[in-house]
């Protein structure tokens, strides 16, 4: 599934290409690059005070053989989501809900789920992957569609266009999709939208229960959701490479995202953009992790102390997890994922990027990891074991 949890399969330097403070790490994550099928990555280290290590490696242009910088920019999947779990928590404080709110006592319209009619959904499920919405594969992977910046000459554009867009598509606003996928009435509803087990009792990772959650937001908010974030969480933190849409500058240090063969996507927008499409570098990215790790240990500017720790708060009793969940999948923040050693983060993936960004709350240290590169075939859904090793080796590296 597009922007599921990789952690099913799989178990972070001031300068032109970084921030240099172990050369002896660089040789190192310079061999491992060497070694690997990436086009090109950046890593970073960090902790309460500050970047501890910051590198960039290989290339954010195969064909012109142009540098993936710190300041490069990509598509960071499903990190994403940690961000609506931010917003939410600055939406609670505003007075807009509480975590408990219904869903459909904030929505223009009303969630039909035709196994449980009248059993309200709360932001708390859509948070948690528990509100019995179900991401349909046939409808959502065709959320995507071009724009401006799209190049049709890139390998995989006609690709693209056919396995990854619907024809026609005219209207791309997530108001439009949420209510023509949820309402009785919309043209995208079923009863296989809904999972056939009670709201709040069932887990199913889902990406528009999770862009459902940053549309409440909006409309309580009156502001786009992405505006909503540029004023509560981009500008407070001053990250200027940071933004839900593309736009001239973000274009133009977008790294190009490669298939697992390195065949070119052409950049691409989606209308479920809050579940998956914030695009950052990872200087910026950093930035972003150290006031989390400040924010867990209380001295965090975003958001009050007690909201940080609502943000982080285990979800799942041990012993009563949710039907379907796998005991050995990480618990459940609010769109945080928590380990079983305790380490708090989310991974990513989306086509032509991969991601990961953990911390850890023990030691106060968190560790990112960005490619332009795909680990696992969309179409298929499997996953390339070869460079999930290389991965691997390049994360203990971190340590």
């Amino acid at each position: 599934m597009r922007k599921f949890s990789l952690l099913i399969c799989l178990l972070f330097l001031y300068s032109a290409r970084g921030q240099n403070q172990n050369p002896e790490l660089t040789n190192t994550l310079q061999k491992l690059y060497q070694k690997s099928g990436f086009p090109g990555f950046a890593v970073a280290v960090v902790n309460e005070n500050g970047v501890v290590y910051q590198h960039a490696f290989g290339y954010a242009d195969i064909k012109n053989k142009l540098p993936y910088k710190i300041n490069s920019v990509q598509n960071i999947g499903s990190i994403s989501k940690t961000f609506i779990g931010v917003a939410l928590m600055k939406a609670i404080e505003l007075g807009y809900f509480t975590i408990e709110t219904e869903v459909d006592s904030v929505l223009p319209f009303q969630v039909s789920t035709p196994n449980f009619p009248g059993i309200p959904l709360t932001i708390r499920q859509l948070a948690t992957h528990t509100s019995s919405i179900v991401d349909d594969e046939d409808v959502y992977s065709k959320t995507f569609y071009p724009n401006r910046y799209s190049d049709v000459k890139s390998p995989l554009y006609q690709k693209f266009l056919k396995t990854s867009t619907t024809p026609g598509r005219t209207d791309t606003e997530l108001s439009g999709f949420l209510k023509s996928y949820l309402s009785a009435d919309g043209n995208l509803h079923k009863p296989t939208n809904f999972d056939s087990k009670k709201p709040g009792t069932a887990y199913h990772y889902s990406n528009i229960a999770s862009a459902l959650a940053a549309y409440l937001i909006e409309i309580k908010s009156n502001m786009p959701f992405d505006v909503f974030c540029q004023k509560y969480i981009f500008e407070p933190l001053q990250l200027k490479q940071t933004s839900w849409k593309l736009n001239d500058s973000i274009a133009k240090n977008h790294v190009k995202i490669y298939n697992r063969k390195k065949q070119e996507y052409p950049l691409y927008s989606e209308i479920t953009y809050p579940d998956g499409s914030l695009k950052t570098s990872i200087n910026d990215l950093s930035t972003y992790l150290i006031e989390m790790i400040k924010g867990y240990n209380g001295n965090g500017q975003l958001l009050s102390k007690s909201s940080f720790e609502n943000l982080f708060r285990k979800q799942f009793q041990d012993d009563q997890l949710p039907v379907g969940y796998d005991p050995k999948e990480p618990n459940s923040g609010i769109f945080w994922r928590i380990k079983g050693n305790g380490q708090m983060g989310h991974t990513g993936s989306d086509l032509g990027v991969t991601t990961f960004m953990f911390f850890d709350p023990k030691t106060k240290i968190g560790k990112i990891f960005l490619t332009n590169m795909e680990f696992d075939e969309p179409e298929k859904g499997d996953v390339d074991q070869k460079l999930v090793a290389q991965f691997v080796a390049i994360w203990k590296a971190l340590d």
